[in-house]
């Protein structure tokens, strides 16, 4: 051997001991595997395999972007460098299909996992896991299910428990729970094998039950892993606790969060940071708070996402000057704010009113290089939200002062500012200001898009300025903006909104003039803009004009007009509309049954409703929910109780889910029908089904409970609704009052009326004469004083 080979073998050695040694140590990184590489690749020999294999794994295993994209890249390089040395074993051809799976590229991972079949090599779980993965990852689930339940076994290699959790995972991620939940079961009877459940196993389906709003059997399945003494981990705990939040159970999540520190599980900043969200969305921001507080004393260290949480939850609450705080402590705990921190503290100023100090505060992060100091760079996107604010609320002249102050701040207006201020204008008829604005967007360089121009020929249609109109769309051509029957469609639609549906319907002329022809989406606007305004007869003429130019009325054309046939009460007209629709072939949907079957009830025609309903029975046509509640409402107001809670069980059977107004619409006609224990049963179930009664369903619970006299449970419960973060509205409240006067519970509905004034609530005027007829009687006049002190008058009614 010359001197010169012996050397390179040496160096071969070396860089072969070098890499073994740091991949097992864990101290070899993604720029010196590279380096490594790069080094060996012409040095190699047949034994180097070894060494490109840790560098390809190393390479592929990195956590940040393109990296399995490099590791195949080095595979071809070290394909086409060393064909005649090195020779990629199963090792190698594993980590190719790792990397194939990982970028979506699924075909050609299987491509080589054939040449591992053709090579001989014996299969194994690690391999196979990868190619489940891959098929999970491109929602070919089933695939995924052949390979685990039937191909695994004749490569010789049996599945492990990654390999069951892999699927199970691409089953919840698909929704297919049920499913999840028999693999579940099959491995739980492996008697342990290599499939019984673990952890993540548990883990993957808490969260998919969550995620499918079934979060009482995610609760079910951690309580049978507690009864199995499988040990729970944060994983669990805060899956468990972001279903709770998300389904308005927030106390339920408080809870959770207590027992798993209770049993020694320290939550971390996610966990933390579910819980302080949730409290926030349920408007508890003091008691979010109070977890920010525990959370700093157990050593969690709060990020960014957490102050922002806090920051939009007590701006929402209106607290924005305690969420000025916040961010001043979060600057002081060294935790950067980000544009999201600024935007919730601006949208706070906003939406309390106080513009002066939404300028101030913008002005001020400037002035003090607020948002430079925390890493962020001054740009458009504060002052367009600001821009926007001032624009809603029709404050043009404010607006028109911000957007000449961006300059001072080295801005350039974008096509987003320049958008909002031409919007606004044309809206506020100030259509010349709004061309004026127009013409300097052209001159600063800024090229308008569809948006504009779409404002800008709704401000000069609604000024009838068809003329300019039509100049413009010739301009749209010159900019490269095409108009065509979508933008057309827009401006008419914002018109129709806007009750201005014949303006609308002149732009039909335009729209052909400039050789874009309307289509039936233009027709529906129009009808649907007519029907807004009650014209239904020019809505009907307009599905006649449609046939005459060659459009055929669709069911939506079918649904507007109906609708606005019953909303007017011409429930005939639209009985024999419905009528048509059948004979011209036109197949009604659930909206039209849901249209026609609501007008019906609506004007106490019951016996063609239910006519109606049977007919929708016999067609076999699916139902949505919303169609279901419409037809229990309706049987309930026929007294057809019995019947209704027969429809009400069956839905279930049909994969049908009931929602909560389903719920509220049974649990009254229980009521009213006198099945009280029926009613408290259905109230008192529906945690089971994943849904969270809401103010309507509280109030029918309330009112009944106090007519029943059960007023202990009644405080009971309305305690338990705010604590749920419900909160009681000035219907509610009112209703209460009333229940209680009725009984004579002045002491009682003294604190409602308390309730009522402290949220800013007015008396309904029946509640403010029956207070006025109650203590014009004798015997209620000393009762008064048990009233809050406004009410005292009520001692001197005669």
């Amino acid at each position: 051997m010359s001197r010169r080979a012996s050397a390179a073998r040496d160096r071969c050695l070396e860089l072969e001991r070098v890499i073994a040694d740091r991949a097992r140590s864990g101290s070899l990184g993604i720029d010196d595997a590279l380096k490594l590489f790069d080094e060996l690749l012409p040095h190699a020999r047949p034994a180097s395999v070894r060494a490109f294999n840790h560098l390809l794994n190393v390479v592929a295993r990195a956590r940040c972007s393109s990296t399995s994209e490099l590791a195949v890249s080095l595979f071809n390089r070290m394909a086409r460098a060393c064909s005649n040395k090195v020779r990629p074993d199963l090792c190698t051809y594993s980590i190719l299909t790792g990397c194939f799976c990982r970028l979506g590229r699924i075909e050609h991972g299987f491509a080589a996992f054939g040449l591992i079949l053709k090579t001989g090599w014996r299969v194994n779980e690690v391999v196979i896991n990868q190619l489940l993965n891959g098929l999970c990852d491109a929602k070919r689930v089933d695939e995924a299910m052949d390979i685990l339940l039937r191909r695994m076994p004749e490569f010789g290699c049996m599945p492990n428990v990654v390999s069951c959790n892999t699927l199970l995972k691409g089953l919840c991620n698909e929704k297919r729970v049920e499913e999840a939940l028999e693999l579940l079961h099959t491995m739980a009877e492996d008697g342990g094998g290599n499939c019984t459940p673990n952890v993540v196993t548990y883990n993957t389906i808490i969260d998919g039950l969550c995620k499918a709003q079934a979060v009482d059997r995610a609760e079910g399945v951690l309580q049978h892993m507690i009864d199995k003494g499988v040990k729970l981990d944060v994983v669990t705990y805060s899956t468990i606790i972001d279903g709770l939040c998300k389904a308005q159970a927030v106390d339920r999540a408080e809870g959770v969060l207590q027992h798993m520190i209770d049993k020694g599980v320290k939550p971390d900043v996610v966990t933390y940071n579910t819980i302080i969200d949730g409290l926030c969305k349920a408007q508890a921001v003091d008691r979010a708070e109070g977890v920010l507080q525990h959370m700093i004393d157990k050593g969690v260290k709060p990020d960014v996402v957490t102050y922002n949480t806090i920051i939009d939850g007590l701006c929402k609450a209106q607290a924005v000057d305690r969420a000025d705080g916040v961010l001043q402590h979060m600057i002081d705990k060294d935790v950067k704010p980000d544009i999201q921190t600024y935007n919730c503290l601006i949208h706070g100023y906003l939406s309390t009113g106080e513009w002066k100090e939404v300028v101030r505060r913008l002005e001020e992060m400037y002035a003090r290089d607020l948002m430079v100091a925390n890493g962020i760079s001054p740009n458009n996107y504060i002052f367009n939200i600001v821009l926007c604010a001032y624009a809603k609320k029709a404050m043009i002249d404010e607006a028109m002062h911000i957007f000449s102050r961006m300059s001072q701040h080295g801005l350039s207006p974008d096509v987003v500012t320049y958008g909002i201020l031409i919007d606004a204008l044309c809206k506020l008829g100030r259509v010349d200001d709004a061309v004026l604005k127009f013409n300097q967007m052209i001159n600063d360089g800024v090229t308008p898009n569809s948006v504009v121009f779409n404002s800008l020929v709704y401000g000069l249609c609604t000024v009838d300025r068809w003329e300019k109109a039509e100049e413009l769309f010739f301009e749209m051509w010159d900019q490269g903006v095409r108009p065509n029957v979508v933008f057309f469609n827009t401006i008419m639609c914002n018109l129709c909104n806007e009750g201005q549906v014949m303006v609308a319907q002149r732009l039909i002329d335009s729209m052909e003039r400039v050789g874009v022809r309307p289509n039936v989406i233009s027709y529906n606007t129009l009808i649907g803009g007519h029907c807004l305004a009650g014209r239904t007869d020019e809505a009907a003429q307009l599905l006649d004009v449609m046939v005459s130019v060659g459009l055929k009325p669709d069911l939506i054309s079918y649904d507007t007009l109906l609708r606005g046939y019953c909303k007017t009460g011409r429930i005939d007209n639209a009985y024999c509309l419905f009528r048509e629709m059948l004979r011209k072939g036109v197949t009604p949907g659930a909206v039209t049954y849901s249209t026609i079957l609501q007008g019906l009830f609506h004007t106490r025609r019951f016996s063609e409703a239910k006519e109606l309903y049977l007919n929708m029975i016999k067609s076999g046509q699916q139902w949505d929910i919303y169609t279901y509640n419409i037809i229990l409402n309706g049987l309930c107001k026929t007294n057809c109780v019995d019947e209704a809670f027969k429809i009400f069980q069956s839905l279930c059977s049909k994969d049908l889910r009931p929602n909560i107004i389903t719920f509220t619409i049974m649990i009254d006609v229980l009521f009213k029908g006198g099945r009280k224990k029926d009613a408290m049963d259905l109230f008192a179930s529906i945690p089971s089904h994943g849904l969270v009664p809401n103010v309507v369903t509280y109030c029918i619970m309330m009112k009944n409970i106090i007519q029943e006299g059960l007023l202990d449970e009644f405080d009971n419960l309305f305690l338990a609704m705010e604590k749920s973060g419900c909160t009681p509205d000035s219907v509610m409240l009112n209703a209460i009052i009333r229940s209680l006067l009725g009984r004579g519970e002045i002491m009682r509905a003294g604190a409602y009326l308390s309730k009522i004034d402290e949220m800013n609530f007015s008396l309904e005027a029946s509640t403010t004469s029956l207070l006025i007829s109650l203590f014009s009687r004798e015997e209620y006049k000393n009762h008064a004083k048990s009233l809050p002190e406004k009410y005292l008058f009520l001692e001197e009614v005669n």
